[in-house]
């Protein structure tokens, strides 16, 4: 921490879309508002304390590839450094994960091979579409193993490359949606019917929502109907033909917190129910 302590952080982004916390979906209400009254001096330091943990991982790196190297392991070992999620830092007034704007969903892939093995190579970038589930036929292909036909993944060194991407986190009041084609993303909150598009060649920070824009709706129609035909699982109510109608919009109220359920974990498990019989406890 202390090679952070005095430089002085950008403040995040503030998307023209964010700026009125009225105008936001319902899923990002429920989130937003628990930081509303961070300060700026709040929020520099919760950066330097990301960024020294960065740094904290890449010197614990240091020691794992040292150490291959020291007992000659390095030259025949594949490496792959990836993350379960990113973090929002602020920007659009979100912070932590579960969203799919770029600070939570576009996460680290860098992969190193074995050496002298040109499907990975070196100094190069790989734009294709990847996600967590071509994580294990990347490393089967490049060990040499047969990938399980039952793998709905990809090898990311491989021919095969997907069109779009698709995405889904939580359910209820907070599921959001998105499809990604590899330059524009589209993300669906369906309490409210709230879709948003982003040009990321254009916009990377997502400042600009593009979806009522009158020059993006061929693309916001492509990018819809492919949403469409993924889901499943009950979320086809959320469309009806070729439309999306959702479900319909929540007002937003505070609720107190009794649990500082943040200080904790927000998804920290509800003990098991004990006592005298009755319905099981439902976790939100």
């Amino acid at each position: 921490l202390d090679m952070y302590r005095d430089i002085d952080p950008p403040l995040p982004d503030m998307g023209e879309w964010a700026q009125s916390s009225n105008n936001l979906p319902y899923a990002l209400k429920l989130r937003s508002l628990e930081w509303e009254d961070f300060t700026e001096h709040q929020i520099k330091s919760a950066l330097r304390a990301f960024y020294a943990m960065c740094t904290h991982i890449d010197h614990q790196l240091r020691i794992v590839i040292g150490t291959l190297r020291e007992e000659r392991l390095l030259e025949d070992t594949i490496i792959l450094f990836t993350s379960d999620h990113g973090d929002m830092l602020g920007n659009h007034g979100q912070w932590a994960k579960r969203i799919f704007y770029e600070d939570s969903a576009n996460i680290p892939m860098i992969l190193m091979g074995a050496a002298n093995d040109d499907r990975v190579g070196h100094h190069r970038t790989d734009n294709r579409l990847v996600g967590w589930a071509d994580v294990m036929p990347t490393l089967l292909d490049l060990a040499g193993i047969d990938i399980p036909d039952t793998v709905d993944g990809q090898s990311m060194v491989g021919d095969q490359q997907r069109d779009h991407f698709y995405g889904e986190c939580s359910e209820g009041a907070n599921a959001t949606r998105m499809i990604h084609n590899g330059r524009f993303k589209l993300i669906y909150y369906p309490v409210g019917n709230h879709t948003q598009l982003f040009d990321l060649e254009t916009d990377p920070r997502e400042c600009y929502d593009l979806s009522t824009s009158t020059d993006h709706q061929d693309i916001k129609k492509q990018l819809t109907q492919t949403l469409i035909s993924e889901l499943y699982g009950g979320d086809e109510k959320w469309a009806q033909g070729d439309k999306l109608i959702g479900l319909p919009d929540q007002a937003y109220t505070a609720k107190p917190n009794r649990g500082l359920s943040g200080q904790r974990g927000s998804h920290w498990p509800v003990p098991p129910q004990t006592g005298q019989a009755g319905p099981p406890i439902q976790h939100t």
